[in-house]
């Protein structure tokens, strides 16, 4: 070959070689745009989710906080008209106590034996409406615990789910019939307000499925190194052509304006995600309804936030 031969065939190569290199460059730079791009959509993606998240849990505070007013109303209400009334019968009061005589006239022991009787029944009941106002606000401290932070801590699960009920009681009308059967439980190192989430998502749909009255169960108990949470209803239950897609983000039976649709989404990612656990839709016995059972390792190590 000649020389001049080799030159042109290693200006063909160089120039293979540059176009190559140009090309590799080009793709380099378009993989490391779509990478950043990629990114980027994780986080929107991220943000996003937190919002959404967010306003579901909003969505279920402001269903709850109309229900918990109510039943805050109520004691205030009769506390407030039992001091009302004792702040007129207190000249009475004053009055007999001043008298304290035997020669008292009919009139004046007349107003003693009416004030003997109905004062003990009016502080009783004032006192009984004071520590109804304490319940509700004890349970809904409890329910709403850790729910605004990650942090993980030592928690009763069973307590979890009866504050959770009773924050939920002006949604459980005297059609409902609540069966507890709560088995004795390990403290668990969880985010209970995060799981209060979860049994309050678990409830409502319940509730919604079984309509105006049913029997809603509550069952709790531990299987070697877990704890298994069951909630049942007696409702028409889940098709099982649609159980599949339930835990699925936006899916939804409710009629639109009643539901999200995430719900049982955040409920997964609060139980797997936080709490390296399960939950499924399982068949039971009873027949009718739907059952969803929440499996969690009673070792637990906090994970991260959901």
């Amino acid at each position: 070959m000649t020389d001049n031969a080799f030159e042109k065939a290693y200006h063909r190569e160089k120039s293979a070689r540059n176009e190559a290199e140009h090309l590799l460059e080009d793709l380099s730079r378009k993989l490391y745009e779509k990478n950043e791009e990629i990114n980027r959509l994780y986080e929107d993606l991220k943000r996003n989710q937190s919002i959404m998240v967010q306003h579901e849990k909003l969505a279920s505070v402001g269903e709850l906080a109309s229900g918990i007013a109510h039943e805050i109303n109520n004691p205030v209400g009769f506390c407030l008209t039992n001091l009302n009334s004792l702040h007129d019968q207190l000249p009475l009061l004053l009055e007999a106590c001043a008298a304290g005589s035997p020669d008292w006239d009919e009139d004046t022991r007349a107003d003693a034996d009416y004030l003997r009787e109905d004062l003990p029944v009016l502080i009783r009941e004032t006192i009984d409406g004071l520590i109804s106002i304490q319940t509700i606000v004890r349970d809904l401290r409890y329910y709403s615990r850790n729910s605004n932070q990650d942090a993980f801590s030592g928690a009763d699960l069973n307590q979890g789910l009866k504050s959770t009920l009773n924050v939920l009681r002006n949604k459980i009308n005297d059609q409902y019939q609540i069966h507890l059967n709560l088995g004795d439980l390990p403290l668990i190192n969880c985010n209970q307000g995060k799981l209060n989430q979860v049994f309050t998502n678990l409830i409502l749909n319940s509730l919604h499925a079984m309509g105006t009255s049913g029997n809603l169960y509550i069952d709790t108990f531990q299987a070697a190194d877990q704890i298994v949470i069951q909630i049942s209803d007696d409702g028409p239950g889940i098709d099982d052509a649609i159980a599949p897609e339930i835990f699925q983000p936006f899916y939804t039976t409710k009629k639109v304006g009643e539901g999200t649709g995430l719900g049982l989404s955040i409920s997964r990612s609060i139980i797997t995600e936080l709490h390296a656990g399960q939950i499924s839709l399982v068949k039971d016995g009873r027949g009718r309804g739907a059952t969803f059972e929440i499996r969690l390792p009673i070792e637990q190590e906090d994970l991260g936030s959901a």
